[in-house]
């Protein structure tokens, strides 16, 4: 490329998932997933990028990363990758902007085509956006954020609220989670350690000591190993529950969209009546949660897509100030 473009970026625990756009253009192009494990600095996995031969110019980048962004200096929690923007851009020679990975996931909610959605249950979203839509997603982290009609995101930690049982076996679960964690957040079940949590503790409810990779017990549930489908079965009832938890406490009546890398990999084993059940299941509220559309998100790259839309929105604002 001898013209200058966007490079946008997802930045998960993990992986780090790049790709570029040119002027005028939403399409993704070059798209490239890279360990972040890989790269001792942020920095070293970009020039990795540009030096792939996608990129010669840059524009504008714009980051998303699972951890906050309010500050010069972002510190990832879930990596070892810390950096300042301000550095950055002085480095690459070019605009950087910062969004919240999951501000991102968000912002793609209506760049999404049909195929890119599974629904469950039969509440649709109306054709505009007139209240708050929720994302949630399970992946190295647990991630939650929202958006305004209006437009404007709701950052938030809600991943970190404390877990709440719903019956007896929950209970028990969560008593043995206790001799781990002084505290269990959600994201102590949702996650990838979150699974692997779940599958020692059904291991040690049942007089035994084992741990898996969640990797493992994904494909020991495929396989139909018994302890493997009971850790991916309560994964799933316990995300439906929160996922309604999240729509209540966000106000989230126009839809809330499940994402993240877990979920995807587990749809096949999916007891979607069970989540939806467990989404609905809120007392006084339930004839409100029964209307909230619910969906999976299966786009491969959505946080990329927001990203491509977090640089418009901020070139509309320009040209409007």
């Amino acid at each position: 490329m001898n013209k200058p473009v966007h490079i946008v970026a997802d930045i998960g625990g993990t992986n780090a998932r790049f790709a570029y756009v040119q002027a005028d253009s939403n399409e993704l192009l070059g798209i490239e997933i890279f360990p972040c494990a890989e790269f001792p600095f942020l920095r070293d996995a970009i020039r990795a990028y540009m030096e792939r031969g996608h990129v010669d110019l840059i524009d504008e980048i714009c980051l998303a990363v699972a951890g906050p962004v309010e500050s010069d200096w972002i510190d990832l929690p879930n990596n070892h990758w810390a950096f300042s923007r301000a550095e950055l851009q002085q480095s690459l020679d070019a605009s950087v902007s910062i969004i919240n990975d999951f501000s991102a996931q968000v912002l793609s909610i209506d760049t999404l085509s049909g195929a890119d959605l599974k629904w469950i249950g039969t509440p649709r979203p109306a054709d505009i956006q007139q209240h708050v839509v929720a994302v949630l997603g399970p992946g190295t982290g647990l991630g939650v954020s929202a958006m305004l009609s209006t437009g404007e995101i709701l950052p938030s930690e809600a991943g970190h609220v404390a877990f709440a049982p719903t019956d007896e076996h929950e209970c028990d679960l969560l008593k043995v989670l206790w001799q781990r964690y002084q505290r269990v957040s959600v994201e102590r079940i949702l996650s990838g350690m979150g699974l692997a949590n779940l599958y020692w503790a059904n291991c040690r409810l049942a007089g035994f000591e084992r741990e898996l990779t969640a990797a493992d017990i994904s494909a020991g549930a495929h396989a139909g190993d018994k302890y493997c489908l009971r850790a991916v079965n309560d994964f799933c009832a316990i995300l439906g529950s929160v996922a309604g938890e999240v729509a209540l406490m966000m106000g989230a009546t126009d839809g809330v969209y499940v994402s993240g890398g877990i979920i995807p990999r587990l749809i096949d084993l999916l007891d979607e009546d069970l989540f939806r059940r467990r989404f609905d299941e809120k007392g006084r509220f339930r004839e409100i949660c029964a209307e909230i559309p619910l969906a999976i998100m299966l786009a491969k790259h959505p946080g990329l897509q927001g990203c491509v839309k977090a640089i418009n929105v901020n070139k509309y604002r320009n040209m409007r100030s």
